[in-house]
């Protein structure tokens, strides 16, 4: 009968956030579907193999890769959550719990704490995600490899009278290597790494009584994934720089929605204190 009432109770509690877990899971669902079935339209590409701006080398082994940025970024960010939660609690503040909406009974304020610091932090990437997936798709901006990516065919080229090329001269038969030469803007590993990174931040330094040397790291990691994006030749640096703009906007909104507004608003019921 107890365990019921338990279930029962958390049910109810998670009831309250049905439409932040809903965004999430539709916009994770758009970035993966942005990623996997989706390209930019090669009709519309145009370019020039006189264009110093799109002629640096590809480099198919990259320093950060995808894995790597998502361990970096959404595992790194993660588990510092967690880890200060679940077994650095006394390195948290007391006053954290009047930052949030209020909690039902029957749940206790460390797990509600630590449920809505993981739902902004989910919030804020699976956004990021699903809006820079989408910008890169729209805008379609060349990245610094793509001609050599392209791998222009010689022949079509003699043959032509123009200085300006389309698809249609590119021999890449990897079609992945090629289309991902399109999505040069924003710089996805760039947003990922600051908006996870920023939060983190962020996070510490609202929530923690940590001094701001410990967690310095946060932006220092995000900036050298950002420097090895244009060492790499994946991004030109106003990608990075756009791609960095994205996720402060991303964290603010989230932030603002999670914990600001409650406190200040009062658009969600009242908060609760210890």
């Amino acid at each position: 009968m107890v365990s019921v009432m338990v279930d029962e109770k958390h049910k109810e509690y998670f009831r309250l956030y049905y439409f932040q877990y809903m965004i999430t899971g539709l916009c994770t669902i758009l970035f993966l579907y942005s990623e996997i079935s989706l390209v930019p339209r090669g009709q519309n590409i145009q370019f020039s193999l006189d264009d110093p701006s799109i002629t640096k080398r590809y480099v198919p082994s990259e320093l950060v890769g995808p894995l790597g940025c998502l361990i970096l970024s959404v595992g790194l960010s993660n588990l510092v959550v967690l880890w200060s939660c679940m077994f650095d609690k006394d390195q948290l503040k007391k006053n954290r719990v009047t930052w949030l909406r209020e909690r039902p009974d029957g749940i206790s304020k460390d797990f509600h704490f630590m449920h809505t610091s993981l739902l902004c932090l989910m919030l804020i990437i699976s956004i990021n995600a699903a809006v820079t997936g989408a910008l890169k798709l729209i805008i379609g901006n060349l990245r610094p490899d793509f001609v050599d990516r392209c791998m222009p065919d010689l022949q079509k080229i003699s043959d032509s009278d123009s200085s300006v090329f389309g698809l249609d001269i590119c021999k890449q038969t990897n079609k992945w290597v090629l289309y991902e030469g399109l999505k040069s803007t924003p710089s996805g590993h760039s947003s990922f790494i600051v908006s996870t990174m920023g939060f983190t931040y962020l996070w510490q330094k609202a929530f923690t009584t940590r001094t701001a040397r410990s967690y310095i790291w946060c932006p220092l990691l995000a900036l050298v994934v950002m420097v090895s994006r244009v060492v790499d030749h994946r991004h030109h640096w106003y990608d990075v720089v756009s791609g960095a703009a994205l996720a402060f906007l991303v964290i603010y909104a989230c932030w603002k929605w999670t914990f600001v507004n409650v406190a200040k608003r009062d658009i969600l019921p009242s908060p609760v204190s210890l």
